[in-house]
């Protein structure tokens, strides 16, 4: 180096002019070159020893092969430390810097190292030592690889993240990260270098449940590492308002594990919050069935709140009558009885709701040991205050009462009648029904009260005087409106227990479903304007996948709903059921109007009506006219029609589930009067009668047309040589005389349905000729034998048969 002029071209890299030759030295600068350009060796005075030691000599020896004499150097082993620091990066996000500690020598993670051997100068003996070791790089790596292993992605060489950040985890993730993986952490030194402190430690429950009467209490803390305990509850609005971050009395912020916000989101929604205590309505027990054992919930009080293995005795005469499903409605609907819940059942029409439901009542209201009761001759509406009652008649529990639309009343007392023969049925309808306030002084004598929707606006002065047992609606989507009278007025009667049934019980929007919900379990889905915000909103408008799930859950214990198709093996071939329609008010003047005209002349002419029987025919069968829409007799009529208007409503009942329906009637023109709506309303059908030209064509289109959900048919035309493999419901929406006639006409159906059920429905207008004759044939064979035996549809009654008939 001691050339003559040397010159310093580059400082770094060091490259040096010496004697007309350019050299390159690598590994070193060119400032520690300079002193040797003109000496062979540097002295250094004592009192700069340590700093040229410190500044020099051991940033040399970890590059160069060194010679030392004089002091002493030795290699070490150091104890080593991986250390995690939280901080946040240049973007705010939180990560996990890993650093190694060997002593008190601190060095990022790298893959890089350029300098694997670490010197320094230790003070030993009063003396200066110089002292080296190597990083443990093998061991770095492992540290860094396990990392990767237990979730965590590194981005560069010493920073970890979470992967796959959701907004929340992008600045909260790591410490619920670290706080549930601390045990996976004990060989890593954790620091945080953050504008807050964050707790970082293990969280654990401890609860108490207490059952009141109508909630559960939960004492619920959580307990943290240092042993503090902070109530479950003081958390309820952070979860509810989705803030993660939660002030310690010390003035650490405890960050809300993400999980909690969709584990206990329900729980909070729907629970109330002290200080200490979370008070959750029985209602809502089961949001804590996937929750109890993560907030540690004693199991023994729950448990009970879940269907148990003890199921209830069936009535004895319903044993053998009820389907499979329809016993383990009956043992769904009775549990819920038992916890005093609320039920919505909403089978498919056709399954048998009120055959489940009065199997229920019978149940409780009806012991083995009671003996069958004698009902009540008394009409209706006719019954005083004043009547002298046998105590021992009075039951022991309230009545229960069926609100139905007004058609259905006489389906249910029917239906209770042949069912549960055992219970006393009131039918509460008619102008001179009961009105008074004291009206519990008769109900209280009976099991059942049926009455209408409309009858409950009216009377409903009188009737929220008595306290019901069971309030059960039939068709409750009549109330699906909150704004409705309907609604206000039920939600009004006194009642222990609720049912609805329904088998639509969404109609239009998910308001419907508030309304049937808040009447059989009131406080279950919120206030309405709470139900739109968490869920109407979130579903209807913001497709929100969560919410819908949440709400079904929500719902779910108090919800019963199976299609024909889930239980098709357990029903038979073919299903049967009369369908009572009331007549409106100017359809049944008319028709009192021409029973009159002919039982007066009938009475003066009996001889007539006797001798010559198409003179009776004829007589009733405009009765039956009437019976069926008295257009069909009378063309200048403008008034409506009771039955005519529960077709329409059971077909588009039908028609809304996508199922398709085959029509009979013994008259045409009632056919062609129900085709004139449907054409109204752009509804495809099929059409065979005895003037049906093509008939093979009119099956094919309903056979295999998906918008053809209807097929009208002449009682006399579709009695053979059909074959409907689509339908799977039939009306008989007038009852023919001969009842062989319209077995002909069902064993078609019976025969097409036998792969899959099929639901005959039989409309019959009350108080009419058309019930008078059904309850004639069910109380003797008689007049059904006369009708099989002779094409004379009258046979061999007399004249005082035939005003049998006219007293409906």
């Amino acid at each position: 180096l001691q050339q003559e002029s040397p010159v310093v071209l580059s400082e770094q890299p060091c490259i040096v002019l010496l004697n007309k030759q350019i050299h390159r030295v690598n590994d070193i600068g060119a400032i520690k070159l300079k002193p040797f350009f003109t000496k062979t060796h540097i002295q250094v005075p004592a009192a700069a020893e340590k700093e040229y030691i410190q500044k020099f000599v051991i940033k040399t020896i970890p590059k160069y092969e060194v010679k030392i004499e004089g002091i002493e150097m030795f290699e070490k082993q150091p104890v080593k430390q991986a250390i995690l620091v939280l901080e946040e990066d240049f973007y705010q996000c939180l990560c996990l810097s890993l650093y190694f500690r060997y002593d008190d020598r601190r060095f990022e993670a790298s893959t890089l190292i350029k300098r694997k051997k670490i010197v320094g100068v230790e003070e030993r003996n009063r003396l200066e030592t110089i002292v080296w070791f190597e990083r443990d790089l093998a061991w770095e790596e492992h540290c860094a690889a396990y990392l990767n292993e237990i979730g965590l992605k590194k981005l560069n060489d010493y920073r970890f993240y979470l992967p796959d950040q959701s907004e929340f985890l992008q600045k909260y993730g790591l410490i619920g990260w670290m706080n549930r993986h601390l045990h996976e952490l004990n060989d890593f030194q954790i620091e945080q270098k953050t504008a807050h402190d964050y707790y970082n430690g293990s969280v654990i429950f401890q609860s108490k449940v207490d059952e009141k009467i109508d909630w559960f209490e939960m004492n619920i803390e959580v307990v943290l590492d240092d042993g503090l305990k902070i109530p479950f509850s003081l958390f309820r609005k952070h979860i509810l308002n989705g803030n993660p971050e939660f002030l310690l009395p010390d003035g650490r912020v405890f960050i809300l594990p993400e999980d909690w916000f969709s584990r206990y989101q329900e729980v909070m929604l729907h629970s109330e919050a002290d200080e200490s205590i979370l008070r959750l309505r029985k209602i809502h027990g089961h949001l804590l069935d996937e929750t109890a054992e993560s907030l540690q919930l004693a199991d023994n009080v729950l448990n009970k709140f879940r269907k148990t293995t003890t199921l209830p005795a069936i009535p004895a005469g319903l044993e053998s009558v009820l389907r499979p499903y329809q016993k383990q409605g009956f043992y769904w609907l009775h549990h819920l009885y038992e916890l005093h819940f609320g039920a919505c059942l909403a089978d498919d029409m056709g399954l048998g709701k009120t055959l489940q439901t009065i199997t229920l009542l019978e149940s409780i209201y009806v012991k083995p040991t009671e003996e069958k009761s004698v009902e009540s001759n008394v009409e209706p509406g006719q019954l005083s205050l004043f009547d002298q009652w046998n105590p021992t008649a009075k039951t022991i529990l309230p009545a229960s009462l069926v609100v139905a639309p007004t058609s259905l009343l006489h389906n249910w007392k029917n239906e209770l009648r042949k069912f549960a023969p055992n219970m006393k049925v009131y039918l509460h309808e008619g102008i001179k029904r009961l009105k008074s306030k004291e009206i519990g002084k008769i109900f209280k004598h009976y099991h059942i009260i049926i009455t209408s929707y409309g009858i409950v606006r009216s009377d409903l002065d009188y009737l929220k005087n008595y306290d019901f047992f069971y309030l059960i609606l039939d068709e409750s989507q009549t109330i699906k409106n909150p704004e409705s009278i309907s609604y206000q007025s039920v939600k009004q009667l006194n009642v222990t227990h609720r049912i609805a049934l329904t088998g639509t019980p969404i109609e239009n929007s998910l308001n419907d479903l508030w309304a049937q919900f808040n009447f059989i379990n009131p406080g279950l889905l919120g206030s309405f304007s709470s139900f739109k915000t968490n869920y109407i909103n979130k579903i209807t408008k913001e497709n929100d996948a969560e919410a819908e799930k949440l709400l079904l859950k929500l719902i779910h214990p108090f919800l019963l709903r199976r299609t024909k198709e889930e239980v098709t093996p357990d029903l038979p071939p073919l299903l049967q059921e009369i369908v009572y329609c009331d007549m409106t008010e100017a359809q049944e003047s008319v028709y009192e109007k021409e029973k009159n005209n002919i039982r007066n002349h009938l009475l003066e002419n009996r001889e007539l009506y006797t001798q010559n029987k198409l003179v009776a025919l004829q007589s009733l069968m405009r009765l039956r006219l009437l019976a069926n829409h008295p257009v069909l007799n009378i063309p200048s009529y403008t008034g409506d029609s009771g039955k005519f208007n529960q077709i329409l409503l059971y077909f588009e009942s039908i028609r809304e589930s996508h199922h398709k329906v085959l029509i009979f009637s013994s008259f045409v023109k009632h056919l062609n009067l129900l085709a004139q709506v449907f054409d109204q309303n752009g509804w495809k059908y099929a059409w065979l009668t005895g003037q049906t030209n093509d008939r093979e064509a009119e099956i094919d289109r309903f056979n295999h047309q998906a918008d053809v959900q209807c097929f009208f048919i002449s009682l006399k035309a579709g009695g053979v040589g059909l074959n409907l493999t689509a339908a799977d419901y039939v009306f008989i929406i007038d009852p023919w005389w001969n009842p062989a006639a319209e077995m002909q006409a069902l064993s078609r159906a019976h025969r097409i349905g036998q792969d899959k059920s099929v639901m005959v429905y039989r409309f019959l207008s009350t108080q009419t000729i058309e019930e008078k004759i059904l309850h004639l044939q069910a109380a003797k064979q008689k007049l059904s034998d006369t009708f099989v035996a002779s094409n004379n549809p009258l046979g061999d009654l007399d004249s005082n048969g035939i005003i049998s008939l006219l007293d409906a």
